[in-house]
């Protein structure tokens, strides 16, 4: 399994060999990304992939000096429980 930023595709996506089996997709908004959507194929619950797609967004806005809206009920969550994610979220 594979976790890359699509940046093309406004998100983070989890690959089993070819298959996409996840994602965490935003969308520009000013002065940032809102996170609306975060998806894990049901055969592969359980592994930590929404977190670790999360992450990996989180990583990419960093870099790119953006802020994230949490709107996906999951991203909302993460960021309500995660202190490391206050400093970005708006």
């Amino acid at each position: 399994m594979k976790i890359v930023y699509e940046m093309e595709n406004n998100r983070t996506a989890a690959y089993d060999g070819e298959n996409l089996i996840g994602e965490c997709s935003y969308r520009e908004i000013e002065g940032g990304w809102e996170a609306n959507h975060t998806y894990v194929d049901p055969k592969y619950r359980g592994q930590r992939i929404a977190s670790k797609l999360l992450e990996l967004l989180v990583e990419e806005a960093r870099k790119q000096d953006k802020r994230i809206r949490p709107v996906c009920s999951y991203v909302v969550k993460e960021f309500e429980n995660n202190p490391n994610y206050s400093e970005i979220s708006y």
